[in-house]
């Protein structure tokens, strides 16, 4: 998926995959819901996030109701360790991309 925002573009194909939160994988399923962090090959983050049409990511139909949608959305340093901490991202893959940030 590619997307441009503030004038950048974010390309899932073309960043490294950090790590991936999928609790549920099946797209049939309203609650699918599947967060791939990303790292740019300029060290900037981003998040390729898509629901099912009962999560945070849906969004409206024309006819009434709701629909299944993925997005992407760019996060600082932070706000991606925030996210690896909220979602319990394996210890190593963290402390390997965010060591540095990190309180040993």
């Amino acid at each position: 998926m590619q997307r441009v925002i503030d004038r950048k573009l974010y390309d899932t194909d073309r960043a490294e995959q950090i790590a991936q939160y999928a609790p549920n994988t099946d797209r049939g399923d309203l609650y699918y819901l599947v967060e791939t962090l990303y790292e740019t090959s300029d060290g900037e983050y981003f998040l390729h996030c898509e629901g099912g049409a009962a999560t945070q990511y849906a969004k409206p139909c024309s006819g009434g109701g709701t629909t299944g949608s993925a997005e992407i959305e760019p996060l600082d340093e932070e706000a991606a360790l925030d996210w690896c901490e909220e979602r319990g991202i394996d210890g190593e893959t963290v402390v390997e991309e965010f060591g540095y940030l990190i309180e040993t």
